[in-house]
């Protein structure tokens, strides 16, 4: 299956109110940088929960479009670097990574990916995402004063790798601990007849979600 029938199968996974709820939040994003972390959060609900890979391909190219809508003078790169940064928050925020491809060769690649990276988790278990980013920083600077060097080169892609693994890795089970809390607080709201503790809480949780996010252009 070739790429642009990949996309053209995929824009028709979207029902039309969620393409147009896709492109309105590519929009937004270009247009107010305070606006999106509240953009997020709609995608998140646009998308569902457990999106397939058509359904995420279809959103991106809505969103995409409305971006590039509302910045006419940017490039397609430009529109397709802020989408990647709008996945990295949607990663950050809820957890949602892009999901796999269910074609044959894609699944087969996407295989082979896997047995890498659990091969490279493996070789660096023992140590933290932390300890991983000192080692990366060391490595370029040695890197500085032999930039020809190509073991240094080698372990810095591979010391990247894995600190992106581990990092994904890491999200991805703070978005499941958030969907549990969520979950479970919603519960007993429901069961809540006290009209002071659930004031109480309402205070607490603007409070607690009253976070400034600085994103870089």
């Amino acid at each position: 299956m070739t790429e642009l029938s990949t996309v053209a199968g995929a824009i028709k996974a979207l029902s039309f109110d969620r393409e147009t709820q896709a492109y309105e939040q590519g929009s937004r994003f270009a247009r107010n940088k305070l606006e999106r972390v509240e953009v997020v959060t709609s995608a998140a609900q646009t998308l569902g929960a457990e999106p397939s890979y058509e359904e995420w391909e279809a959103y991106r190219v809505q969103w995409v479009d409305g971006h590039a809508h509302q910045n006419p003078d940017l490039t397609a790169n430009a529109s397709d670097k802020a989408w990647k940064e709008f996945a990295k928050l949607l990663d950050e925020l809820y957890g949602m990574t892009k999901p796999k491809s269910t074609g044959a060769a894609a699944v087969k690649k996407s295989e082979q990916r896997e047995k890498a990276q659990e091969a490279l988790l493996e070789k660096y278990e023992d140590q933290s995402a932390w300890e991983l980013r000192d080692q990366l920083a060391k490595n370029y600077k040695k890197l500085a004063d032999k930039p020809e060097d190509k073991e240094l080169k080698k372990t810095q892609k591979e010391l990247e790798k894995v600190i992106r693994a581990k990092t994904s890795e890491e999200n991805k089970a703070l978005g499941e601990e958030l969907k549990a809390a969520r979950a479970e607080v919603k519960e007993l709201v429901s069961k809540c007849t006290d009209i002071e503790k659930l004031q109480a809480i309402l205070e607490l949780l603007d409070e607690n979600t009253d976070i400034e996010y600085t994103i870089e252009d």
